[in-house]
């Protein structure tokens, strides 16, 4: 076996957690072709296989290929453990903590918010990541992920803990009269998220609203806020975020049933536990207002 440049693990992880060549280079910063590069250079110095192509073109690890993947990830941690401590040594948090939720969460609740952590610790990166899909912890996709749910899977790696719970309110346009309010139409959801508690909700209420009938149907809350401040319907929404936007105004839902409460979950890699880094961006998380 040749000598090998360590820098090269890294490309193995990526590659490993990414499953593309093309996914793995944006998340390094380079080109789909360094990437195959550097992985086919890590494959001659060690002489042996370390990833296959399956059926559908991602790229999956040998078994060989996890057991280097084990002594990797070991290496990741012990430089990211550097990293903070570095930070400390300097009485200055540094590193980057990259957070995954939905689009309305980062938006709504956590950008208005960010200031704060930066006057903490101005050391700190802060990557935020609106994707409704769920990112893989285990894959270190993203550092912390803030959901409506606790997650049904993850493993014992993956730990929970609840930050609050954000009670729904009625919303539409603050342009509209208050007259038009009844005869405002609803802002639904598709049939693909028709699921959610407030898809639910506003189905039942457009079913018993004479009146009722929603010409528009979206697929995320973040749309639906979008599409109220517009004018063009009444929808439901976080009701203490909600109300700070002036372009809004709540609805009276006296004649309707309770509305629907969420939730907000922060999930965190067992791993990360004592990074100092991921500590500090949980403490500001813990404080921002979710109820």
């Amino acid at each position: 076996m040749q000598s090998f440049n360590w820098n090269d693990l890294k490309y193995l992880i990526a590659l490993h957690r990414a499953e593309t060549l093309l996914a793995a280079a944006r998340h390094l910063g380079t080109s789909d072709t360094t990437v195959a590069r550097r992985i086919a250079d890590l494959q001659d110095k060690l002489g042996v296989t370390l990833f296959l192509r399956d059926s559908a073109g991602r790229y999956v690890l040998t078994e060989i290929g996890h057991a280097v993947l084990i002594h990797a990830e070991t290496t990741e941690r012990a430089a990211i453990a550097v990293e903070d401590l570095l930070g400390q040594i300097t009485t200055r948090l540094t590193g980057v903590v990259r957070i995954s939720s939905v689009p309305v969460i980062i938006n709504r609740i956590l950008v208005p918010q960010v200031h704060i952590l930066q006057d903490q610790e101005p050391g700190l990166t802060l990557e935020l990541v609106p994707e409704a899909r769920l990112l893989d912890l285990n894959k270190r996709e993203a550092d912390l992920a803030l959901r409506f749910a606790r997650p049904a899977a993850g493993g014992l790696r993956v730990k929970a803990q609840k930050l609050g719970r954000l009670t729904f309110a009625l919303f539409a346009s603050s342009a509209l009269a208050e007259s038009a309010l009844p005869e405002t139409p609803w802002i639904d959801y598709e049939d693909a998220h028709a699921s959610l508690p407030q898809a639910r909700w506003l189905a039942n209420a457009a079913q018993r609203d004479p009146a009722g009938h929603a010409p528009l149907k979206v697929a995320d809350l973040e749309t639906a806020w979008e599409a109220a401040a517009q004018g063009l319907g009444k929808t439901l929404l976080p009701g203490a975020v909600a109300a700070a936007d002036t372009r809004l105004q709540r609805v009276d839902v006296r004649h309707q049933t309770t509305t629907p409460a969420r939730e907000v979950w922060l999930l965190s890699h067992a791993d990360q536990s004592d990074r100092a880094s991921v500590l500090a961006v949980k403490n500001w998380l813990n404080g921002l207002p979710w109820s």
